[in-house]
């Protein structure tokens, strides 16, 4: 490649740890005198960190790489992450578009794969370089994303990640303290993650756990403190109580229960079944005053009838915050791509019942807040009105506060007291109160 190509843009799909990971990558890149650049069609790089959890993940990683090539066919076209780690050399041949490949464990060497023209993924040990930057590209200025933990140790039947990104391993303490200790005084909120953030510290020396690094990093960053990704099997009563014992901590827990019955919990591998469920559910609740977020999958191999109303019962019943849906996909490479796999039209159909009863969970919740007063996060404006969240939701995920014209001066990246005027479905409208 010619010294002359430098300029590269750069596209982010899927999860916050992607976003984490496009952050590292541009600063690499510019550390080696590349320019990153906000338009795809003038640069001469284009970079996708493309997902590949699910099929519809690919399809969007597809569609983009279609779509970025198209509006600039000279441009070199790299793809970086779980999308190049899983499917390699088969994903250059079947898309004349892509020219690079870079897995999950080889992006310190972008600039040298870029510069030689040699793609490599020949490493799925998931990438926890030093991460340090003042200025954002991917996420808005005022909230960041630490990633401390890669890879996976969980064997659960649906999911290929452990493939993609290998074993569970841990960033050390000192590395995330100066990645914190770094943040410029304009980020109000850091956003711990990493793949099952709870496994983090069991690959270090001194039998150290997320606690630690709880105890670390509360003392040194006055703004919100949000921790995501907690495996159920990970979770005690030392955590739950250090999350409580830190006023900036967010006393907000983000656990994936997948399903409620033994049976389909027992086909995915998930080391626990509902009364494990429900002992983690009480502990949380005699502990403190937390928000709660779950995900469940609908329509997994083995899931019957029987399962599926059980699994609605449990969530009309349960008091659960804020909930995902996903659909069962069917993965190859996954240990449940052997088992038999239901109708899709049958999954879609319990996706749709089940979201319903979760639509219907989420208008009583929203009621509840009218007429309470919050701080509310202000993360940006969309045609004249801004928006934003309490402490309680996470960006891109959960319901959103629209805050009605009112004081003049509203800026992005503050936080507010808001007075909750009404309900929006799923979403709450509030006027930020003058001090």
């Amino acid at each position: 490649m010619k010294n002359s190509v430098r300029t590269f843009y750069l596209e982010t799909l899927g999860c916050p740890r992607n976003e984490a990971d496009s952050e590292a990558v541009i600063k690499i890149l510019e550390a080696s005198n590349f320019k990153y650049s906000n338009s795809p069609e003038n640069s001469d790089i284009i970079i996708l960190n493309g997902c590949a959890f699910i099929k519809d993940a690919v399809s969007e990683s597809i569609d983009t790489i279609l779509n970025l090539k198209e509006n600039n066919k000279n441009a070199v076209f790299v793809v970086m992450g779980c999308l190049a780690q899983r499917y390699g050399q088969s994903l250059r041949e079947a898309m004349n578009e892509v020219d690079l490949l870079v897995g999950t464990g080889s992006y310190p060497k972008i600039p040298e794969i870029i510069a030689r023209r040699k793609s490599e993924v020949n490493s799925n040990y998931g990438f926890l370089g030093k991460n340090l930057y003042r200025k954002p590209h991917v996420t808005p200025p005022h909230y960041r994303y630490i990633k401390i933990q890669e890879g996976c140790d969980f064997k659960c039947s649906f999911c290929v990640i452990s493939k993609l990104k290998g074993k569970s391993h841990s960033k050390g303490l000192n590395v995330i303290k100066e990645e914190i200790a770094n943040l410029p005084e304009k980020v109000k909120e850091i956003i711990i993650i990493g793949q099952n953030t709870t496994s983090w510290g069991k690959d270090l020396r001194g039998n150290l756990s997320l606690s630690d690094v709880i105890k670390e990093i509360a003392p040194i960053f006055p703004g919100w403190i949000r921790l995501l990704y907690f495996h159920p099997l990970s979770i005690s009563d030392d955590l739950l109580r250090t999350i409580q014992s830190f006023p900036n901590v967010i006393n907000y827990l983000d656990i994936p229960f997948q399903h409620i019955s033994d049976s389909v919990l027992s086909g995915m591998k998930r080391g626990y079944g509902r009364g494990e469920i429900e002992d983690l559910i009480e502990m949380i609740n005699k502990t403190g005053n937390f928000t709660l977020r779950s995900a469940f999958i609908v329509g997994f191999p083995a899931e019957t009838e029987k399962n599926f109303r059980e699994l609605c019962t449990f969530i009309e019943n349960t008091n659960i915050d804020h909930i995902g849906i996903f659909e069962y996909s069917h993965e190859e490479g996954s240990a449940s791509y052997s088992m038999p796999a239901l109708e899709d039209k049958l999954i879609t159909k319990r996706s749709e019942i089940l979201s319903s009863i979760v639509e219907e969970k989420v208008k009583q919740r929203n009621r509840k807040f009218v007429g309470k007063v919050m701080e509310v996060l202000i993360d940006g404006i969309e045609a004249g009105e801004y928006y934003g969240r309490t402490k309680f939701s996470t960006p891109d995920i959960d319901p959103i506060v629209w805050i009605s014209p009112g004081i003049q001066n509203i800026k992005v990246g503050e936080i507010y007291r808001t007075l909750f005027t009404d309900y929006l479905g799923g979403d709450v409208a509030g006027e930020i109160i003058a001090d």
